[in-house]
């Protein structure tokens, strides 16, 4: 097989990516700047990198060196549905979570985003949206620790998924909306959410009218 093939079946090559994305690669990329990984200099750098950026390949080099999984690595391994292998990894253990801050004009992930098995939620008086309707992985759990003094996180998932928040710490005032299926159907993922919500809100959703229209 030429290298020409190679390159043609190899979607980390050839995949387009959007702005969810490089929206995710550049919070990792802050999140790198804010723990003192990177300078501010190298902070510039790596996302002017990362707006350039067309394909998965593109954005292993901006966050190379930074404990994550490579965006090559990890499309390869989502395209084929198996799970990737844990390891010490930035978003691979519940001691190094990878860390999700809204900013301003909150946070959305939408679309097949690259998902690590323990996320750390911090919507921070703003929206913070997990849609995983569209989203290819092989992991069984999703493991998230929200952070909710203030704002919003919201989850979506697949009808045949399952969002478990009985580990859930939250206060009198807290607001929870929970139209999601507590357990997940017959292997497929569950969203286990613990940490705590203070006056913030959490809503755990099915798929709307729309979106089920579109679900082929």
């Amino acid at each position: 097989m030429s290298a020409e093939n190679d390159q043609s079946d190899d979607p980390s090559r050839t995949v387009l990516i959007g702005d969810n994305e490089r929206d995710h690669a550049i919070e990792t990329l802050r999140a790198a700047a804010g723990d003192g990984r990177i300078t501010i200099v190298e902070l510039e750098e790596r996302m002017e990198l990362v707006e350039a950026a067309r394909f998965p390949i593109d954005l292993d080099r901006p966050l190379a060196g930074l404990g994550t999984e490579l965006p090559s690595t990890q499309i390869l391994t989502g395209a084929t549905g198996t799970q990737r292998s844990a390891g010490s990894g930035y978003g691979w253990s519940p001691d190094n979570r990878e860390v999700l801050r809204a900013p301003w004009n909150g946070l959305i992930r939408r679309g097949r985003w690259l998902v690590s098995p323990y996320l750390h939620c911090k919507p921070a008086g703003r929206l913070l949206e997990l849609n995983f309707l569209d989203v290819i992985t092989g992991l069984t759990s999703i493991d998230i620790r929200v952070s909710a003094r203030t704002g919003t996180l919201k989850i979506v998932v697949p009808d045949s998924w399952g969002v478990d928040i009985s580990e859930l710490d939250r206060s009198r005032i807290a607001v929870i909306t929970f139209k999601a299926n507590a357990a997940p159907i017959d292997k497929h993922p569950v969203v286990r959410v613990r940490g705590n919500i203070g006056s913030g809100v959490l809503q755990a959703l099915g798929p709307n009218r729309r979106e089920r229209r579109l679900t082929p």
